[in-house]
C-alpha cells in the first residue's frame, strides 16, 4: 500500500531475569511460541530504538506560534497527527486520521475531491479549503488567491500534521478558521530504498517509491481508483523531493519541491429519490441540462511547487529565517454548463526574526516578521461539449497581492505561567480585467490594514496539569474563487469575514493518562456561504452573523506499556459537542436567525483501541458516531446519524540488519440510512447527496533496504 507511517513504540531487549520470569511451560506452548517470536523481534528492533524515542518526543512537541513547547505548556488549542495516529487507518487518504481530531473535519465527496474545515467552516468551503491557512515545512502552501491544493498531495508526502484551532492572527495573518502546519522530513540520516504497493475495492491501486541518501529524500507516489459511483474515477501521480543541509558554520538550507498530475471525475450531487433508487448514480440530466457522465465532468490539474528556506542564528539570542516559494497550476474543469480553464502562477515568502533570552525566572521569546504573496490567474470559460471546450464564454484575468506584518511576544514567568501577546496587520488587493464579453473592463477590490490581535495565558499545575485561556480576533477576506466564481464575473459586493474567538482549555498528561478538554465561543460576522444556481454553478454571498459554541475533548489511557509481549495497549476517546447557529441572517423574505448551520453535526464521537506488540504486530479498532445534520439554511432537510467501524492490522519486521517489511489489511463498515463522505449544502434542485460505499477493504505490502 502507499507508504505506511508505521512506528513501533517501546521495543527493547529483555534481560535474562525477565526471560526467566516469563519462561513458559509445555502446557502453555501456544503462548510460548508467540512470546518467543516477539522476543526474537525485540533484538532486531534494537537498532530502531533511538529513532523511535526521538519520533515519540517530536509528536508531543508543538511548533505552533514558534514556541516549540510540549503540549502541556502550549498557549494554543492544537491537534496533532503523527506516525502513531496515521498507522491506525488505511494508508489511502488523510480523511480518517484528520477526523479523529476533535473539532476538525475532512470530507471526500468523491475520490480526490477533498474539503477540510476547523470548527464548522465546511459551510464556507467553496473549493476544498476555506478559512484555514496551510504551511509546509515553514513555507506558505495556501497561496495569495486563498487556494490550498490539498488534493495534489500524495499520502506519502506528509509525515506530520499540526492543526491550530481558531484564528492564528498573531503570527499567521488573515484567517478565522485555523492554521495547519505540514511537515515532511527525511527519516534520520540513513540510506534506504523503499517500495510499497496497495490494492482495494472499487479499483483502488497505489504504488510508492522512496529513495533516501542521508538527508536527501525523493518520493514517487501513484494512486488510482474507479470509484464507488458513476463518473468518480481518480488518477494521481506525485514526485517530491526535500533536503536539509548545513550552510556555513551555523546556517541550514532546506529545499522542498513537488510536481503533481491529478485527474478526478466529479459525479455531482443527486436528490433523495435518485439516492434511494441507486446511490451510485452521478448527477442526472434534466430537461434543460445534461448530466455529469455525458459532460465528462471532472478536474484536471498539473501543480508545481518549489520552496527554499534558509535559517541562521545571528547570535546567542537572535535567529533569522527566510522562506521563498514559487508555484504554477495548469487547471481545467469540464462542468455541466461550461468548461473552465485556469493558468495560475504564484510567488511569495515569509521572513521571521526571533529573539530569545532568559533572565532570572523570566524568559522572553519575541517573533516578528512579514509574509508577502502574489498570484496571477488567467481564467477562460468555454461551452462544454461532452468534455471538450467549444465556444467562448468569458476571458478574465485576476491578480492577487497580500501582505501580513506580524509580531508576538511570549513570556515565561514565575510560577510556571506563560503569556503570549501578538497581532498582525493584513492587506489584500484583487486586480480584475475582463477581455470577453466586450466591452473591456478593468476593476479592483482592496481590503486595507486590518489589525488582528491575539492574547493567551497558560498556567501549569503540579507538573502534569495546565489551564490555558485565549482571546483572538480573525479576519478573512473572500478568496479568488468567491470573488470570481466558476461561472465568471467579479463580485465586488462580498465583504470580509470578521470573527472573535474565546476559549479555555484544561489538560493533564501523566505516564499512562492524557486528558484535554476545550470550551470555546466563536462569533463570526459577514459569514460567507455557498449557493448554486439551476445549472449547479457556485456563487457566494455574505450571510449575516453566526454564533458558534463548542466543547472538544480527547482522553487516552494506556492500559499496558512496555511488557515483555505488549509495547502498548491503550483506549482513547475524542469528540466534540457544538451549538452552531445563525445569529442574524435574512435571505429575501426568509429569516434564518436562530437556525443551525448546515453541514455540522451537534455531536461527533471517536473511540478507539490500539494494540502494539513487541513482535511488530499491531491492531487498531476505531468506532465513529456522527449525529444527524441539516443540509440547508432553512433546516428543512436533514440526514440521520451514522455509525462507522474502522479496523486495521499490520505486521512490521526487520530481517537482519538491512531488510525490513510491512504487511497490512484494513476495512471500514458504515451503518447508515444515508451515507456520504460529504454533502452539497444548500444545493439547487435538492441535489444534496454524494453517496459513499458502506463497506471498503484494502491490502498493503511494503519492503525496504537500509544501510
Amino acid at each position: 500500500m502507499i507508504e505506511q507511517k508505521k512506528l513501533n513504540s517501546g521495543s527493547s531487549i529483555l534481560d535474562k531475569q525477565v526471560q526467566m520470569k516469563y519462561n513458559i511451560t509445555k502446557s502453555k506452548i501456544v503462548f510460548s511460541a508467540l512470546l518467543s517470536a516477539c522476543l526474537g523481534f525485540a533484538g532486531s528492533a534494537h537498532a530502531q530504538t533511538d529513532t523511535i524515542k526521538v519520533s515519540q518526543l517530536d509528536e508531543v512537541v508543538v511548533n505552533a506560534f514558534e514556541s516549540r513547547r510540549n503540549i502541556l505548556e502550549t498557549t494554543a488549542s492544537v491537534g496533532l497527527i503523527g506516525p502513531k495516529v496515521l498507522e491506525r487507518y488505511a494508508a489511502t487518504t488523510f480523511t480518517n486520521a484528520v477526523n479523529s481530531i476533535p473539532g476538525v473535519r475532512m470530507e471526500e465527496r468523491s475520490p480526490g475531491s477533498y474539503r477540510f474545515s476547523v470548527r464548522g467552516s465546511l459551510l464556507r468551503s467553496p473549493f476544498g479549503v476555506r478559512n484555514v491557512k496551510f504551511y509546509w515545512n515553514g513555507l506558505p502552501y495556501t497561496d495569495a488567491n486563498g487556494n490550498t491544493p490539498l488534493n495534489s498531495l500524495d499520502f506519502g508526502s506528509i509525515d506530520r500534521m499540526e492543526v491550530i484551532k481558531g484564528p492564528g492572527s498573531s503570527l499567521y495573518g488573515a484567517g478565522t478558521g485555523g492554521v495547519v502546519l505540514l511537515s515532511t522530513t527525511p527519516n534520520g540520516s540513513t540510506n534506504r530504498i523503499e517500495q510499497s504497493i496497495g490494492v482495494g475495492k472499487y479499483g483502488f491501486q497505489s504504488r510508492n517509491t522512496t529513495i533516501q541518501l542521508n538527508d536527501v529524500s525523493i518520493r514517487y507516489g501513484h494512486q488510482q481508483q474507479d470509484g464507488y459511483r458513476q463518473q468518480s474515477g481518480m488518477v494521481r501521480d506525485v514526485i517530491q523531493f526535500n533536503t536539509t543541509t548545513k550552510v556555513g558554520e551555523k546556517g541550514t538550507l532546506s529545499l522542498l519541491g513537488m510536481y503533481s498530475d491529478l485527474h478526478y471525475q466529479t459525479p455531482g450531487g443527486i436528490n433523495l429519490d435518485q439516492y434511494t433508487k441507486d446511490p451510485t448514480l452521478a448527477r442526472q440530466a434534466t430537461p434543460t441540462l445534461p448530466g455529469s457522465v455525458v459532460q465528462n465532468a471532472g478536474i484536471y490539474t498539473k501543480y508545481t511547487y518549489f520552496g527554499v528556506q534558509h535559517s541562521v542564528p545571528l547570535s546567542v539570542h537572535w535567529n533569522q529565517s527566510l522562506a521563498v516559494y514559487v508555484s504554477a497550476n495548469d487547471f481545467a474543469n469540464p462542468f455541466i454548463n461550461n468548461y473552465e480553464k485556469r493558468n495560475e502562477q504564484g510567488i511569495g515568502g515569509r521572513n521571521v526574526w526571533s529573539y530569545a533570552k532568559n533572565k532570572g525566572q523570566v524568559g522572553v521569546l519575541w517573533s516578528s516578521g512579514l509574509e508577502w504573496q502574489y498570484g496571477k490567474s488567467a481564467q477562460r470559460n468555454y461551452n462544454n461539449n461532452k468534455g471538450v471546450p467549444n465556444g467562448f464564454q468569458t476571458s478574465e484575468d485576476i491578480k492577487s497581492t497580500s501582505l501580513s506584518v506580524f509580531s508576538q511576544v511570549e513570556l515565561s514567568l514565575p510560577h510556571e505561567i506563560i503569556a503570549s501577546v501578538g497581532a498582525s496587520i493584513n492587506t489584500l488587493k484583487y486586480g480584475y480585467e475582463r477581455f470577453f464579453p466586450v466591452p473591456y473592463l478593468q476593476d479592483e477590490l482592496t481590503f486595507n490594514q486590518v489589525i488582528s490581535p491575539r492574547v493567551a495565558l497558560n498556567k501549569v499545575f503540579a507538573n502534569n496539569w495546565s489551564v490555558t485561556g485565549s482571546l483572538s480576533s480573525g479576519y478573512s477576506p473572500p478568496t479568488l474563487q468567491e470573488v470570481r466564481p466558476s461561472a465568471g464575473g467579479f463580485r465586488k459586493e462580498l465583504n470580509p469575514e470578521r470573527g472573535l474567538n474565546r476559549e479555555i482549555s484544561i489538560r493533564k498528561i501523566s505516564n499512562r493518562f492524557q486528558f484535554d478538554v476545550t470550551a470555546y465561543q466563536f462569533q463570526l460576522k459577514e459569514t460567507i456561504v455557498r449557493r448554486s444556481n439551476d445549472a449547479g454553478a457556485e456563487f457566494f454571498i455574505n450571510a449575516g452573523e453566526t454564533n458558534q459554541k463548542g466543547l472538544e475533548w480527547r482522553v487516552q489511557y494506556d492500559i499496558l506499556k512496555n511488557t515483555p509481549l505488549i509495547s502498548n495497549f491503550s483506549i482513547w476517546n475524542s469528540g466534540n459537542y457544538v451549538s452552531y447557529r445563525y445569529q442574524a441572517y435574512k435571505q429575501g423574505t426568509s429569516d434564518f436567525g436562530g437556525n443551525k448551520l448546515p453541514g455540522v453535526p451537534d455531536l461527533l464521537l471517536n473511540t478507539g483501541i490500539d494494540l502494539r506488540l513487541n513482535c511488530g504486530i499491531s491492531a487498531f479498532l476505531t468506532y465513529q458516531r456522527g449525529d444527524k445534520v441539516f443540509l440547508n439554511d432553512a433546516n428543512t432537510v436533514e440526514v440521520p446519524a451514522y455509525d462507522q467501524l474502522m479496523v486495521r492490522v499490520s505486521w512490521n519486521k526487520t530481517w537482519g540488519k538491512h531488510f525490513y517489511s510491512d504487511v497490512s489489511a484494513s476495512a471500514d463498515w458504515a451503518n447508515a440510512e444515508i451515507y456520504s463522505l460529504g454533502y452539497d449544502l444548500n444545493a439547487f434542485g435538492n441535489r444534496y447527496y454524494n453517496g459513499a460505499p458502506k463497506q471498503n477493504r484494502w491490502l498493503g505490502v511494503k519492503a525496504g533496504w537500509k544501510w
